[in-house]
């Protein structure tokens, strides 16, 4: 479940790069995200979304909508002359003063009966296939063939064709378009848990940020500014100290000090595409050990992260020389 909603997320990203650019300000150099991600990048990213989402708003109120009106209006009310409904109301009495009541195709005229806009097609092409009948027999009577003043059987076929294109459009807007459009859109905010969170997303670059802040400028007086990503969420997350020793066959030994955190729920560890998890609970402040299998650290641990029951991230690790227990 999504934690921003369309303001906050723009609004989130637009404080992370006003805070990026001041940073460097101070700094006098560029901060660069161990991927190699730059401020540039994070504004091209967020474009990218904002555009992304004015796509969706024209599509779904600009064309979708007026591909429906323009169905409706194709189609028409009962009482608009303009409108193929008010034609197929005229075909019965029409057919019954050419061919007379007591003739079968006066006794199988298709009835328009509850009209939505998904069975316009298919009421029309009932009415063309009957349409076609009865002018078989007209023209085999050597009289011409049915018109409701105007209007012919090749005309209802162009409307029959019109809606059908109709119909493929809409379905293509709604049914594929639109949701692969939000679907690139949510991937690209990354508004979801950190397990689904895709690295290349908006969020997952902010979070580095605040990695990158308070592993390198934590003296720096923009690191206490830095502004969260979610709602209820500090400034800047806590930190622990942690440190690791491989104890061979992939097993590696972590020990840390307690944050004093009440709701620690999880201690999270991630190098490369592994990411595993224990069950924390700890006496406040206290340094506690524990052993990961499966695991095979190679130049540093990627992640160190304590959450809550619910996967939230609530602290990072910093590695330090912190003493073995």
């Amino acid at each position: 479940m999504a934690r921003l909603n369309e303001t906050e997320r723009l609004d989130t990203t637009d404080a992370h790069l006003a805070h990026w650019r001041d940073a460097e300000t101070v700094l006098g150099s560029a901060i660069v995200l161990p991927d190699s991600t730059t401020v540039a990048n994070l504004q091209t990213l967020r474009d990218s979304y904002h555009t992304l989402g004015v796509t969706i708003v024209d599509l779904d109120t600009n064309v979708a909508v007026n591909k429906r009106a323009q169905r409706d209006t194709r189609f028409g009310a009962a009482g608009d002359p303009a409108g193929v409904r008010y034609k197929l109301n005229q075909y019965k009495p029409t057919v019954l003063m050419l061919l007379g009541a007591g003739d079968p195709l006066s006794m199988t005229i298709p009835n328009l009966g509850a009209v939505t806009p998904g069975d316009y097609v298919d009421i029309i092409h009932k009415f063309m296939n009957h349409w076609r009948d009865v002018n078989a027999d007209l023209v085999a009577a050597a009289k011409p063939p049915l018109t409701i003043g105007p209007f012919t059987l090749t005309n209802l076929q162009t409307v029959h064709d019109d809606l059908d294109q109709l119909d493929e459009e809409i379905d293509s807007i709604e049914t594929a378009q639109l949701p692969r459009l939000r679907s690139q859109r949510e991937v690209l905010m990354g508004d979801v848990i950190d397990e689904l969170r895709a690295m290349t997303s908006i969020i997952a670059k902010l979070d580095a940020y605040h990695t990158v802040i308070a592993n390198s400028h934590a003296t720096q007086p923009f690191a206490g500014t830095v502004p969260p990503i979610f709602p209820g969420q500090p400034t800047a997350l806590p930190r622990f100290n942690f440190n690791n020793r491989d104890l061979g066959g992939g097993n590696e030994k972590v020990w840390l000090v307690d944050p004093s955190l009440p709701n620690a729920a999880v201690l999270f560890l991630k190098e490369g595409a592994t990411e595993l998890t224990q069950a924390y609970s700890a006496t406040p402040g206290s340094t506690n050990a524990f052993t990961f299998t499966g695991v095979t650290v190679v130049d540093g641990l990627d992640a160190m992260e304590l959450r809550d029951a619910t996967g939230r991230t609530i602290a990072r690790g910093t590695k330090t020389g912190l003493g073995e227990v």
